[in-house]
C-alpha cells in the first residue's frame, strides 16, 4: 500500500492526490501560474465631462458601458503578465463601475486556469488586482469646452434663406451622421449655430476628416453642391497649420415649387437620398431623378411655391373647367386634362400660371 505523503504540509495521499512530492494544495503555492503582473495596480483615468476612460495615456469611449471597457482593459493588463504558458483568464469578480466624479480604489478577483505541465491536471489560481482610477478631462472634452475646431461647415442657398422644414431635416441627417461617425475619431463632435443674417446654418466640426464626410452626406441628401477652402490658422514646429472650410450650397428649388425639367413644367413634391423627386404637371406622372439630374442644372424654377394660387371650381364640363381665382376673382376657363384628379364644383385647388396656361398642384 502507498505511503506518499506532500513534502511540505505532510498530507497523507489518502487525504489529496500527491503530484511531484507535493498535495494539490501545496503544488499551487509552489508553482504559481502568475509570475508577475507589468504594474503592481491598473492605473485608469475617467473623465470628468463624458465618462471615456485611458489608460497608457490612450483614451477608450465607453459607449455606457463602462463596465465592459474596464474588463476590456484588464484582459489587456493580464495578457502582458509574466505567467506559464496556455494559462487563461478564467473569471473577473463583479466590482464597481468607476463615477466620473470621484477618484476610486478597489481591489478586483481574478480567476486563472493553467498548468506546469501535461502530467499535473489543471488548476486555478486567484490573484487580486488593485484598480485605481482617478479623474480628469480627456482631450476631446477639453478642446469641445474652449471651443476648439478644425473645420467649418457653411449651409447656404442661393436667393433665399434655409427654411425651417430644411432646418429640421438638416438637423435630423446631422444626428444620423454622429451616430455613424468615424470609428476611433474622438474630435467628431459638432458645435450648431443658426447665423439668421445671413439665412444659413454654420457647424463647427471638431475634426477635418469628420467634417468632409459630413459635408458630403449633406450634399448627397439635400441634392446640394459643395465648395471648399483653406485658410492659415496658425503655425506648429515651424509648419503651417490650416483651417477648412466647406460651404454646402442647398439649390434654390424646394419642395412645391415649380420647375422646368426636360422642358416640361414639373412640380417638386420631394427629396430621397438626394433625390429629386417630381410631378408632370401635364402628364401626371411622377418621377425620381437620378442623382445627376437632381441638380439646378436639369432643374429650373418656374415658380416658387409662395407663388402659387388658389382657385374655386365653379362649373364642370365634359372637356372644360371654369375657375375663380380666390383672391382676384376673375374667371378662367381651362381644359379638364390641367387638373390631375376629380372635382366638385366649390372645390378650392392650387394651381400655378404659367405660359401654356393654368395647371393643378399638389398641396405637398
Amino acid at each position: 500500500m502507498s505511503n506518499r505523503f506532500c513534502c511540505k504540509c505532510g498530507k497523507n495521499e489518502s487525504e489529496e492526490s500527491i503530484v511531484e512530492g507535493f498535495c494539490l494544495s501545496c503544488y499551487k503555492d509552489e508553482f504559481p501560474l502568475i509570475h508577475s503582473f507589468p504594474e503592481k495596480q491598473l492605473h485608469l483615468t475617467t473623465c470628468k465631462l463624458c465618462g471615456d476612460l485611458m489608460y497608457h495615456n490612450k483614451w477608450v469611449e465607453v459607449h455606457d458601458n463602462p463596465t465592459t471597457v474596464v474588463q476590456e482593459l484588464i484582459d489587456g493588463f493580464v495578457r502582458k503578465a509574466k505567467k506559464v504558458k496556455g494559462t487563461k483568464l478564467i473569471l473577473i469578480s463583479d466590482f464597481e463601475e468607476p463615477a466620473s466624479d470621484v477618484a476610486s480604489k478597489q481591489t478586483i478577483q481574478l480567476v486563472f486556469e493553467g498548468t506546469q505541465n501535461e502530467g499535473v491536471p489543471l488548476y486555478q489560481q486567484e490573484v487580486d488586482l488593485e484598480l485605481v482610477v482617478n479623474v480628469g478631462a480627456c482631450n476631446r472634452c477639453s478642446k469641445f469646452a474652449r471651443g476648439y475646431f478644425e473645420s467649418t461647415i457653411q449651409i447656404r442657398s442661393d436667393r433665399r434663406s434655409i427654411s425651417e422644414d430644411e432646418q429640421l431635416t438638416i438637423s435630423h441627417l446631422i444626428e444620423q451622421k454622429k451616430k455613424e461617425k468615424i470609428t476611433g475619431d474622438r474630435m467628431a463632435y459638432i458645435t450648431k449655430m443658426t447665423d439668421q443674417m445671413r439665412g444659413g446654418i454654420d457647424l463647427y466640426i471638431g475634426s477635418e476628416s469628420f467634417a468632409k464626410s459630413l459635408a458630403n452626406y449633406l450634399a448627397e441628401n439635400l441634392a446640394a453642391s459643395i465648395e471648399y477652402s483653406t485658410k492659415l490658422k496658425s503655425w506648429k514646429d515651424g509648419k503651417p497649420i490650416y483651417q477648412s472650410t466647406y460651404c454646402v450650397r442647398v439649390p434654390y428649388f424646394e419642395i412645391e415649387d415649380v420647375v422646368s425639367y426636360q422642358d416640361s413644367p414639373h412640380q417638386i413634391t420631394g427629396f430621397k437620398f438626394g433625390r429629386v423627386e417630381v410631378f408632370n404637371l401635364k402628364t401626371h406622372e411622377t418621377k425620381t431623378l437620378s442623382l445627376r439630374e437632381s441638380h439646378p442644372d436639369y432643374v429650373k424654377v418656374l415658380k416658387k411655391k409662395d407663388q402659387l394660387q388658389k382657385f374655386i371650381i365653379i362649373a364642370i364640363q365634359p372637356t372644360n373647367i371654369s375657375v375663380m381665382n380666390s383672391v382676384s376673382f376673375e374667371t378662367f376657363d381651362i381644359d379638364a386634362s390641367s387638373l390631375h384628379r376629380k372635382h366638385k364644383d366649390g372645390d378650392e385647388i392650387l394651381m400655378v400660371e404659367l405660359p401654356e396656361g393654368l395647371f393643378e398642384c399638389q398641396e405637398v
